[in-house]
């Protein structure tokens, strides 16, 4: 988007600042499937050893009022998926039903010299864990795939969200700030 791309351009064109660090800011979040089988605390564990501070977090109950919040937060991708991949359903499958299930939505920060977006989408890994470096915590913490998810008609367990974007972390925390107070 044009704000990457003027944030990119901004990073790298500060006049006698290149050797001050600057505090980031991104949304991530942890998923129902991240509280199975004591990979929460693992996960929040390697966000921090990878130099990550995780600001604000909430471990919440998902009921109806966060479904809200989910479908909100999801809203471009409901209409990028469309009405044949139906990822309403699927997000109630995954997050609501046959529950309790719980989810961590986190405001982390980082005070490095790389892009807080791309270091942490490559700590977290590729969407599709089949395909996530095996050192990322979806490659290490789900055994899940698209072929699997699809059969069961579910979205992907894929432990964790992460913003693509500054401007979608900032959507992002917004969205989720009642929760991160």
């Amino acid at each position: 988007s044009f704000f990457d791309i003027f944030y990119i351009w901004w990073w790298y064109n500060r006049s006698g600042k290149e050797d001050e660090i600057m505090k980031q800011y991104t949304y991530m979040m942890l998923k129902p499937d991240a509280f199975e089988n004591d990979k929460k605390d693992k996960i929040l564990q390697m966000i921090e050893n990878h130099g990550l501070k995780i600001e604000s977090a909430k471990e919440i109950k998902v009921d109806m009022d966060v479904m809200k919040t989910l479908l909100e937060h999801y809203h471009q991708v409901i209409d990028d998926k469309g009405k044949t991949f139906n990822f309403p359903a699927r997000l109630f499958n995954t997050f609501y039903f046959d529950g309790p299930h719980y989810i961590m939505p986190m405001k982390v920060s980082y005070e490095g010299k790389e892009d807080i977006i791309s270091y942490s989408r490559q700590l977290v890994g590729k969407t599709n864990p089949k395909e996530a470096a095996p050192d990322s915590i979806r490659g290490k913490m789900s055994q899940d795939s698209y072929e699997l998810s699809n059969q069961e008609y579910r979205l992907v367990n894929n432990i964790i969200h992460a913003s693509d974007s500054h401007e979608s972390a900032q959507k992002e925390l917004n969205i989720w700030a009642k929760y991160l107070k």
